[in-house]
């Protein structure tokens, strides 16, 4: 199974399972009050896998999911007698941990390996290696930036990116071939490249999963951007006259003067 098509399996399969809880509920043939009670962990559980195998590289974010559903189940059977709520402190500042030793063994810029954590507040990386293979960026409550506008690609490279209520950045050069699948929920991803016309311009393959956040490609400022390819729409024409500073009267080109009377030009007969 392809990473595309995991978003709409799971998302999908979620809500023919709502929709059959709720048939069955009105059918009498169970309560929904008590299947509610294992939905959401299972949710959890489903979601947590699901991400993990769209983004393995950023795996703490779907690990930390998968984990708290698998608790709030056991804590359902009656398995766990404390709250979840009572480690969500601990857990914290495991994240917080993990964070600053992945920023103390991110690497150099010339590295072809980038990863970053962020939890509660920003990081920003660089790549300058002309074989840059991957990278995993978690972003939870934080942001993180990936500068790639002076690294070349090797085969086969991919960012995976993992957003929860946070946001991903990642910076191209111009002529790269971006390609972009995830898994959004209450969140997005968007490629804001522009479609290179050479069919053997090296790819840049993305997997993002946005949960409350988002994730996103571009070109960094002051990148020109590329003309768009062949069998798409040109831009819009410009004015024939150069622009007017703002406030002041705009000036156009002189009409035609009108003729003098009595001095109209009369058209000759024809041969």
């Amino acid at each position: 199974m392809s990473r595309r098509s995991l978003g709409p399996l799971v998302l999908g399969g979620f809500l023919v399972f709502v929709g059959v809880v709720l048939l069955l509920d009105r059918l009498d043939v169970v309560s929904s009050g008590r299947v509610w009670g294992m939905v959401w962990p299972l949710l959890l559980v489903a979601l947590g896998l699901a991400a993990l195998a769209v983004t393995p590289r950023a795996w703490l974010g779907p690990v930390l999911i998968t984990a708290l559903g698998a608790f709030l189940l056991l804590g359902t059977a009656g398995l766990v007698k404390q709250s979840a709520w009572d480690f969500a402190w601990p857990i914290a500042v495991i994240i917080i941990g993990l964070s600053i030793l992945a920023a103390s063994t991110a690497g150099h810029a010339d590295s072809d390996r980038v990863t970053a954590i962020a939890f509660w507040w920003g990081a920003e990386r660089r790549s300058v290696s002309q074989q840059f293979r991957g990278a995993g960026l978690t972003a939870i409550m934080g942001g993180v930036e990936l500068d790639l506008r002076q690294a070349g690609l090797a085969p086969g490279a991919q960012v995976d990116a993992f957003a929860l209520m946070g946001g991903i950045s990642v910076k191209v050069p111009p002529g790269w071939r971006v390609e972009m699948t995830g898994l959004p929920l209450l969140g997005g991803y968007e490629n804001k490249t522009v479609l290179p016309a050479d069919p053997t311009a090296p790819v840049l393959t993305v997997h993002a999963v946005a949960i409350m956040g988002g994730v996103d490609v571009r070109y960094g400022k002051g990148v020109h951007v590329p003309p768009p390819a062949w069998g798409t729409a040109p831009a819009a024409p410009q004015p024939p006259y150069p622009m007017q500073a703002y406030g002041t009267q705009p000036t156009y080109p002189p009409p035609p003067a009108a003729p003098v009377p009595g001095q109209e030009t009369v058209p000759g007969p024809t041969a």
